[in-house]
């Protein structure tokens, strides 16, 4: 039997609500937040969680059994220790052995397969640096 096709959308979501607790109860002057695939005009200081459709794997009786899917998490700040620190607190939220919870699906713990230096985004004004990495996510049916 083929299963149904796991949707990235909840993995996605799982993410952004791990990092959106875990942001906001780290000790720092304000807490900032974590959001899906947009940084609102009003949030300075935030992370910004975009994912990709996945890619679907399985044995050959169960060939849309697992889904894998990569993940960008872009940090963002008011200068460059700080988009850093804030991609620092990520990567601590995030390469635990305690992964996101999907309903219905078992997750692996998360693993980093890239990352870029900060830089500057001269598109805002004031100007606000980003520091990115891409993590992948994978799941099973639990």
């Amino acid at each position: 039997m083929t299963s149904v096709p796991a949707k990235a959308g909840p993995h996605v979501t799982a993410v952004v609500e791990l990092l959106d607790a875990g942001l906001q109860a780290l000790p720092v002057p304000s807490p900032i937040h974590a959001h899906y695939g947009e940084r609102p005009s009003g949030d300075r200081t935030c992370v910004v969680v975009y994912g990709d459709p996945g890619d679907l794997s399985g044995p050959i009786g169960d060939r849309y059994r697992d889904i894998e899917l990569l993940l960008q998490v872009t940090a963002v700040g008011e200068g460059p220790e700080q988009a850093a620190a804030f991609a620092d607190d990520v990567t601590a939220l995030l390469l635990t052995d305690s992964p996101p919870t999907v309903a219905g699906r078992r997750v692996w713990p998360l693993w980093r397969v890239a990352k870029q230096p900060g830089r500057r985004d001269d598109t805002v004004m004031p100007p606000l640096w980003v520091v990115t990495a891409q993590y992948v996510i994978h799941s099973e049916p639990a």
